[in-house]
């Protein structure tokens, strides 16, 4: 059998998956999510499209294509092939493994043979579920695969799907999603716009404020626990400026240091001194986080946490405990099988996925994965954007 029986048989594969996995979950989607959906039609498309949207929950890909006709086949991050039975569910449903924040020809390549194929293709231009509830950054390069692609592009905004279950939080709350789906662009204005129209274009095309939208609905999202691991995206206190001090326990969360405490109420909303949300919330402690990072105030220092190094073949060859220490110039990691300084410059592709993975690569294409434990580690979100600073900032130097 080629190549192209292989791909074709492949395809087939994946397509029959689909069908069987939409009888079974077509049904049970909207009952379990609540979901009212608009202009969906728009998926049942014959030729091929790229679908992007806000990313809420991790969910998104599967609710999407239960509103098309054909398999959508979505980028997927890597690290969600970690476990056999993970791979084979991916693989059937034809997901297509990307490695985050580095650049994957073979998935681009992968991409543009499914397009010219007639198949439809979903990303995720955020490059990931979203925080604080407000789409925060879009990744460049896809407006660059757009002008490439030359297929039209559907985007579909997700309303109280963040509400439904934030990324930071432990349990799913019961209250409606409501999704609407509308061209973005046709083929012939991707052919007269500029990337840099397109990309600015996207980025407010696929902006959404969930606490905006939510003052102005007022549906209520109960559930229990509904502050549980707020300490993931909140690190910073608002009354006494100490960071890393927050700490949650079922609907309510407070400051270690000073004691001041909030609540999260059935519409999603803090309850308390300072921020009504976590959009508001997170823009300011950044604000703050950002000029003490510019003069070089902050050294983390983590507990024992898990890591993971993977060599450039992605093979594992450490899992251990080890004490992490990150400066303005490097990160020192150590532990029984493990003494390594990495020189910030030479640290690329640093990204969150799932809750508590913090992933980054070397300069020789070796992999780091730092699993976090809400309770007992530093915020992941601070880890990330400090890391995110100190980085830019060495780069800077050169």
């Amino acid at each position: 059998m080629n190549k192209n029986d292989a791909f074709n048989e492949k395809l087939k594969k994946e397509d029959r998956f689909y069908k069987l996995m939409m009888i079974l979950v077509r049904p049970f989607l909207p009952i379990r999510y609540n979901i009212t959906k608009k202009n969906s039609e728009i998926l049942h498309a014959d030729k091929p499209y790229l679908i992007i949207g806000n990313h809420v929950m991790a969910e998104d890909p599967v609710i999407i294509n239960s509103h098309s006709n054909k398999l959508i086949r979505y980028i997927a991050s890597d690290t969600n092939y970690d476990t056999f039975w993970k791979k084979t569910i991916l693989n059937l449903g034809g997901a297509i493994p990307f490695s985050k924040g580095n650049t994957d020809i073979k998935a681009v390549k992968h991409l543009l043979r499914l397009t010219r194929a007639g198949k439809p293709i979903g990303l995720y231009p955020e490059g990931g579920r979203c925080w604080s509830g407000e789409t925060e950054g879009v990744i460049y390069s896809t407006a660059k695969l757009i002008k490439m692609f030359k297929i039209p592009v559907y985007k579909v905004i997700i309303k109280g799907g963040y509400l439904k279950k934030p990324r930071w939080a432990q349990h799913y709350r019961k209250g409606k999603i409501f999704m609407d789906y509308e061209v973005l662009f046709t083929t012939n204005q991707i052919k007269e716009m500029s990337q840099e129209e397109i990309y600015q274009e996207m980025k407010k095309g696929i902006y959404h404020n969930e606490y905006q939208w939510q003052r102005e609905n007022k549906i209520e999202f109960n559930g229990k626990n509904k502050a549980e691991h707020i300490e993931r995206l909140l690190y910073l206190c608002p009354k006494c400026r100490n960071l890393d001090s927050i700490y949650s326990q079922g609907d309510k969360f407070s400051c270690k240091s000073c004691g001041e405490e909030w609540m999260i109420d059935a519409y999603g909303f803090i309850k308390g001194n300072y921020f009504e949300d976590t959009v508001m919330w997170n823009n300011w402690q950044k604000e703050v986080l950002y000029r003490d990072l510019d003069l070089e105030k902050i050294e983390i220092i983590t507990r024992e946490i898990k890591l993971r190094k993977f060599n450039n073949k992605g093979e594992k060859i450490i899992d251990e405990e080890v004490n992490i220490i990150l400066n303005p110039k490097f990160i020192k990691i150590k532990g029984q099988n493990i003494n390594e300084t990495l020189n910030l410059k030479n640290i690329k592709a640093v990204s969150i996925t799932l809750l508590d993975i913090f992933e980054f690569y070397n300069n020789i294409e070796e992999k780091y994965r730092i699993i976090f434990n809400p309770k007992s580690n530093t915020s992941i979100i601070f880890f990330l954007e400090t890391i995110k600073h100190y980085i830019r900032r060495r780069k800077n130097e050169r």
